[in-house]
């Protein structure tokens, strides 16, 4: 009776033994294999795990533990998510990703699009919900007036920078996360100097998206800030190329009489004062480089000879006129009409 009691000790050992080791080789062991450290995507609507490992051409090491683990797991199907599998995961850990529902967030680059239309179909690129739901949102007047922004307004809220969104992200967490980044930006030192030179929030972003389209050079842009202000004080019109091409939606390296002539509420060579809203997002630099813009008598302003992305600066007609001619005869040297 003793040999038999000790017989079925070691036959329940073995059979632990086995079983534990079984566990371990269908849940713990590395199992993934991946050319790089981990592989992220998207899955837009409910689908099955195979379909999802030959569409982001993911290599397994055996697919069959993995198939006998998510069949023991009764993992079925995958939901729409986002999800990260990173190189030498597991099965166990293989399933407990699909089944989270896909959390895995998405770094999105937003410093080099211009309008809420490119970045509505970047986010729509990259995120669950299409471009034109989040073009919907931008037009919500209502959620904006909840916020506290002007109706049509959207577009100053916006900050470029890289953002770190989860895949399912909504329109309105979107947009209030903008907000957050504005009344950041918007502190009590800014909104003094705001009130300093007599414009709101919205106004001096308009200014700044101009400032920041007249020169990629941050150094000089305080001094366009300055020139403009100036020409908002005596109440002469802005002469912004760059706003008369956002009016008439055209993107091009020279602005012709036509554009000049058109009748758009962008066209700052016909109307007098800012346009209704910002022609780009621009950077917190532009925004202090208009909080902060030089005090000059610089009315006037012409690209510099030599292609050096810098501007000549004059204070009378007379003096534009030779800066101008210096720089026509500049291009024409080069072939340029």
């Amino acid at each position: 009776m003793k040999k038999k009691t000790q017989k079925l000790l070691i036959a329940i050992i073995v059979i632990s033994l086995l079983a534990s080791t079984g566990y371990l080789f269908l849940f713990k062991a590395p199992n993934l294999s991946l050319p790089g450290n981990d592989c992220v995507f998207s899955v837009k609507e409910t689908t099955s795990l195979q379909d999802i490992l030959t569409q982001n051409s993911i290599s397994l090491k055996s697919e069959t533990t993995l198939k006998i683990s998510s069949t023991l797991k009764q993992l079925n199907s995958i939901k729409p998510g986002r999800y990260r599998l990173t190189n030498g995961m597991s099965n166990g850990e293989i399933i407990r990703e699909f089944r989270s529902g896909g959390i895995a967030t998405v770094k999105i680059r937003i410093d080099d699009v211009t309008t809420l239309e490119e970045l509505a179909g970047r986010l729509g690129f990259n995120l669950l919900h299409d471009s034109a739901y989040f073009m919907s949102t931008f037009l919500n007047d209502s959620l904006l007036q909840s916020m506290g922004i002007s109706p049509g307004d959207a577009t100053i809220l916006i900050r470029p920078n890289t953002y770190e969104f989860y895949w399912d992200m909504s329109g309105p967490t979107f947009l209030k996360k903008m907000k957050s980044e504005f009344d950041k930006l918007w502190n009590e030192n800014r909104l003094k100097q705001s009130d300093e030179i007599g414009m709101s929030p919205s106004e001096v972003t308009v200014l700044a998206s101009i400032v920041k389209a007249e020169t990629a050079n941050s150094d000089e842009a305080p001094r366009i800030a300055g020139l403009y202000l100036n020409r908002l004080r005596i109440e002469m019109p802005l002469q912004s190329d760059p706003t008369t091409l956002f009016g008439r939606k055209k993107s091009a390296q020279r602005v012709y009489l036509s554009d000049l002539q058109a009748d758009t509420p962008y066209n700052t060579y016909k109307i007098t004062g800012l346009p209704p809203g910002p022609i780009n997002f621009p950077e917190t630099v532009y925004i202090d480089a208009v909080l902060k813009a030089e005090s000059h008598g610089y009315i006037f302003m012409c690209a510099e000879p030599g292609a050096t992305g810098k501007h000549r600066f004059a204070k009378s007609l007379a003096e534009h006129e030779r800066n101008r001619t210096d720089y026509v005869n500049w291009l024409q040297k080069r072939g340029i009409e």
